[in-house]
């Protein structure tokens, strides 16, 4: 079965008038966040609240039990995962909206598998950059 390829602005106009669907990779958008193709503007929001949630689950807690007591440590941890969680959410949406203002990073996404395009039907689309790609690899073995 043969994937329909489609180039950047395609995959724009798509995604624009929902013919597409993407699917990012929960487990890898923080790192494209803070790649040299990301816009720099996400980065540091990204950086303190990621960093903030690990204060917060690991350090913050102990620290809150021994002076103040349990119920400040158990405070500590459920406010450290609620802000790990929203940091790894906002970093899907600071993918998404990457790919769609920045064809290097749409680019850089889908080399590195980390999203999914998909029609309506939910058929895999491919990309030509990634295609053209492929053939490089294969033309020089």
């Amino acid at each position: 079965m043969n994937k329909e390829l489609i180039s950047f602005q395609e995959f724009v106009a798509g995604y624009n008038s929902h013919k597409f669907t993407v699917l990012v990779d929960n487990s890898k958008a923080g790192d494209f966040v803070l790649s040299q193709f990301a816009d720099k503007h996400n980065k540091p929001a990204h950086l303190f609240f990621s960093w903030l949630a690990i204060v917060l689950i690991i350090p913050a807690p102990i620290v809150l039990w021994i002076f103040y007591g349990w119920i400040f440590a158990l405070g500590s941890f459920i406010l450290g995962l609620a802000i790990r969680s929203a940091a790894k959410k906002s970093a899907v949406q600071f993918v998404m909206q990457n790919m769609l203002e920045n064809e290097d990073f749409w680019e850089y996404v889908l080399l590195h598998k980390g999203a999914e395009i998909q029609d309506k039907d939910g058929n895999e689309i491919g990309s030509e950059f990634l295609n053209r790609m492929a053939k490089k690899t294969e033309s020089g073995r």
